[in-house]
């Protein structure tokens, strides 16, 4: 029996030539964009094979420019009809907006024009060991031998073992009146392994992870070996028990030692949230807050020494970030965030970096 995650939407139907026929011509820009999900969750806890689920999620966003305005429409109906209802309601909302967007009353812009570009090109994740080597019975083996290990002492309260995959595929199609047609066609395989372990003495529980979305990327079975999750029960295990006797950190001043997968939350905190231009640029106001940064600290503001660079290079194979082109169709390139201690630019879209 075929595996039902394998088997993408753009390989079932004519879906690039519905689109590219849904889309019109008479309007400044226009682009349809299809994500295509798949998903497989496993978990063993506690010895016990929790149930096995899987997700399936497709749909399109038009996005119009026209005259100024700018307007969006989401469907899942992907039939031409439900394909021609979301671009009628893309165009109405473009007529609404026009003249009338919030970055044109805020910021020095008259308007915010399309993308630049038609983009034309093709990404799909490296994979060296295709889950179809490795069946589910080998899977739920794995995670049962991993619950096992974890199970090392009568202090470890709580345990499980965890993988789950996901198939992504993306088909951006943009069309315009200046008669050019763009096609990108984008196709990911992710794993997420993940174990954890709660200890419990008295009153004091302490829980360690491996995974918690820190130890994922792109690709096939291999992604396990690359991060050592068959390997690392006994130490996560063990690290949970440490942690009951481990003595509260000091207070003071010191050098600190970050793991890689402290390291990215670190950075993530400190650096990736206050540079997302959505926050910068007043879009977003949520609980973490908007940004101390400002359009005009780009280019001279120190962030740090001048040891401090920050880079994201979605060129980088394997990587969860990995592609060929972003949601708009920008083509992946390496980019300074931040180079020898100062501040560069922020993170966001082609449309974000314009304004």
């Amino acid at each position: 029996m075929p595996d039902p995650l394998s088997t993408p939407l753009l390989d079932n139907s004519p879906i690039s030539q519905r689109l590219s026929a849904a889309l019109p011509t008479d309007v400044d820009y226009a682009s349809a964009r299809l994500f295509d999900e798949r998903s497989e969750h496993l978990t063993v806890r506690q010895n016990n094979l929790e149930p096995i689920f899987n997700e399936f999620d497709s749909g399109v966003m038009i996005s119009i420019w026209n005259g100024g305005g700018l307007g969006y429409a989401a469907t899942a109906d992907l039939s031409a009809a439900g394909l021609d209802r979301a671009v009628e309601r893309a165009r109405y909302w473009a007529g609404v907006t026009a003249g009338h967007m919030v970055t044109n009353r805020h910021e020095r812009n008259d308007a915010i024009a399309p993308p630049p570009h038609h983009p034309v090109g093709s990404y799909e994740s490296p994979v060296e060991t295709g889950w179809d080597k490795m069946p589910l019975e080998d899977r739920l083996e794995l995670l049962h031998r991993q619950s096992r290990l974890l199970n090392i002492d009568n202090r470890i309260v709580d345990w499980s073992a965890r993988l789950t995959r996901r198939s992504v595929d993306t088909l951006l199609v943009t069309s315009g009146s200046d008669g050019q047609r763009g096609e990108v066609e984008q196709r990911f395989q992710f794993v997420y392994p993940g174990m954890r372990a709660t200890a419990n003495e008295g009153v004091n529980t302490q829980t360690r992870t491996f995974g918690a979305n820190a130890f994922c990327g792109q690709g096939g079975a291999e992604v396990l070996d690359r991060f050592g999750f068959g390997d690392s029960a006994s130490r996560v295990a063990n690290e949970a028990l440490e942690l009951l006797t481990a003595p509260n950190c000091l207070s003071g001043v010191m050098d600190v030692l970050l793991a890689p997968d402290q390291m990215i939350l670190q950075i993530h905190e400190s650096i990736g949230h206050p540079l997302e231009l959505d926050r910068i640029l007043g879009d977003e106001r949520n609980y973490a807050g908007t940004s101390f940064i400002t359009p005009d600290m780009f280019g001279s503001f120190r962030y740090g020494s001048d040891l401090l660079n920050v880079t994201f290079d979605p060129t980088v194979p394997g990587q969860l970030a990995s592609y060929g082109f972003d949601d708009d169709g920008s083509p992946a390139t390496k980019q300074f965030l931040i180079k020898d201690g100062v501040l560069q630019r922020g993170l966001g879209g082609a449309v974000s970096q314009q304004r």
